[in-house]
């Protein structure tokens, strides 16, 4: 069994310019097991990202939280980018400020 990623990438908290925010990255859905992934800032990888357990659903498809402390701004660009062995190259999804972000997940 071989299963892709799906990628949403959001924040903790509602995102406001030069207000300390996580960076949310949550890879779903995907075997074999074995993934790489990067938050990143204009492009270039972002050090030292916190990586929830590997964990998985009934199905056997595992999924994973990778998260890190950032400061938004109107300049900066962020997004995930995910390496798998069901990808023929790196999938990256682009976080965009006006998404939703963790608490209106939680408010349903």
């Amino acid at each position: 069994m071989s299963s892709p990623p799906q990628v949403q990438v959001y924040t903790r908290h509602p995102a406001e310019n030069g207000k300390s925010n996580f960076l949310n990255c949550y890879v779903s859905q995907f075997h074999p097991p074995q993934i790489e992934i990067e938050l990143l800032k204009n492009g270039k990888k972002i050090e030292n990202i916190e990586l929830s357990d590997l964990s998985f659903n009934k199905d056997w498809s595992f999924y994973l939280l990778a998260h890190t402390e950032f400061v938004p701004n109107a300049n900066d660009k962020y997004a995930c980018r995910v390496t798998h062995t069901t990808l023929k190259e790196p999938k990256v999804v682009n976080w965009d400020q006006k998404m939703l972000h963790f608490d209106q997940f939680n408010s349903k």
